[in-house]
């Protein structure tokens, strides 16, 4: 015959601390422990291998005694078979937080620790910006291991079907990465986005090669820029990064990203630290008249300190944002980029007779032939400061400047 129970919710209720601990029997191996704190447990006694042994159940009134009863037929089943309760219940504790940490979003996130100090400012954005509004919206609270192709392709499919093409393959290549990232931590053993990298629905699309900026436009350009007063149409400080993108041909990542340590003033040199730069290796470049002339503009508007940004601007990161600089570009009619700029620097400097090695370097171009590149290993810091100064001289129309050509290494 089955134990009598004893307890009630009401005396559950009402049971009060008492100086010492003591217990409630509900019987069968159930009781309610009783602190002098007033808190009150549920416990479960049971004997396994000849032994006495207690299991807790959880905390009134959260585990009421309805629940207390259920859970405590659920122990006493488990050390019938030979099993320890506590051991068990361990176990699925930590198989549930297993389960947690093995969601897609979770990686995701962890994949995003792991690699962004290698990252650029820029491309940390732009991952967690397609992360977050794209793929953790459908995937994150997904086990990995659960998602299959035909979901996943379901995924991608809508962000395409909305035309933004180069975004949905961009979305399945950050899926195919967290996805090797997970069966590189054993925690996934497929990788549906590599998988669907061949799909045909997914047509890439032509690539669109950056536009240079015709040299015979340059001189517009600069007088757009030398504007002054009310007849300037942009902010002083995007004037000056244009015109340091022009006299250093540097990306524009590496610009906006500026900060007052790097330039050297004395020496006329601006070293960008490796995290910024797209070969990831420190870089020193020389630095025209023209391109300090326009450092010494900006230096009372935005000098704070040695770590304050050359570019400042009270935007979420505190520099001048990534559309800036080509946006500015546009509005004065020229349809080209930042990366226009270097074309032209290219174009330029080839025709005149520079050292291509030089010109190489000074944009940060590295060789691709691995037997050439181990001999080259001068950084031509010289010829690129003349170089330059010379680029700089021509762009403001000094075309009295002789020209010194310079081999290349054969």
């Amino acid at each position: 015959m089955a134990a009598e129970k004893l307890l009630t919710e009401a005396a559950c209720k009402s049971a009060k601390p008492k100086s010492g601990i003591y217990y409630l029997n509900d019987g069968a191996g159930l009781r309610m422990r009783i602190r002098p704190d007033g808190s009150r447990t549920w416990i479960f006694r049971y004997r396994l291998n000849g032994k006495e042994m207690s299991a807790g159940l959880g905390a009134y009134p959260t585990i009421t005694l309805q629940i207390a009863r259920a859970k405590a037929v659920e122990a006493r089943s488990i050390a019938s078979k030979g099993i320890n309760p506590s051991v068990e219940k361990k176990i699925a504790k930590a198989e549930q937080v297993s389960k947690n940490e093995n969601t897609f979003g979770a990686i995701a996130q962890e994949w995003i620790n792991h690699c962004k100090s290698d990252w650029s400012k820029t491309h940390l954005e732009r991952n967690e910006f397609i992360l977050n509004r794209y793929l953790l919206p459908d995937l994150a609270k997904l086990p990995i291991e659960s998602i299959n192709e035909a979901y996943l392709y379901s995924v991608i499919k809508k962000i395409y079907d909305r035309g933004i093409k180069v975004t949905a393959n961009y979305a399945r290549s950050i899926t195919a990465l967290i996805f090797s990232y997970a069966r590189a931590t054993h925690r996934a053993t497929k990788n549906p986005a590599r998988d669907m990298a061949d799909n045909p629905y997914f047509k890439k699309p032509p690539v669109k090669h950056f536009e240079a900026l015709p040299k015979e436009q340059v001189p517009e350009l600069m007088r757009a820029l030398n504007k002054e007063g009310e007849e300037q149409k942009l902010d002083i400080k995007t004037v000056c990064a244009l015109k340091l993108a022009i006299y250093t041909g540097l990306r524009d990542n590496s610009i906006r990203g500026a900060k007052w340590s790097e330039i050297d003033f004395n020496k006329g040199i601006w070293t960008v630290p490796a995290s910024r730069m797209k070969s990831r290796k420190e870089f020193k470049l020389p630095l025209p008249e023209q391109a300090i002339k326009a450092l010494r503009i900006l230096e009372p508007l935005t000098f704070r300190g040695v770590d304050s940004y050359v570019l400042a601007s009270k935007g979420k990161y505190g520099c001048m944002a990534e559309n800036t600089l080509r946006l500015a570009l546009h509005r004065l009619g020229f349809k080209v980029t930042i990366h226009g700029m270097r074309s032209l620097i290219t174009n330029v400097l080839n025709e005149k007779g520079f050292n291509r090695d030089a010109i190489e370097r000074q944009l940060d171009h590295h060789e691709s032939n691995k037997v050439r590149a181990s001999y080259l290993t001068s950084d031509f810091f010289e010829e690129r400061t003349i170089m330059m100064q010379w680029f700089a001289n021509w762009c403001e129309g000094k075309t009295n400047v002789n020209v010194i050509p310079m081999r290349s290494v054969a």
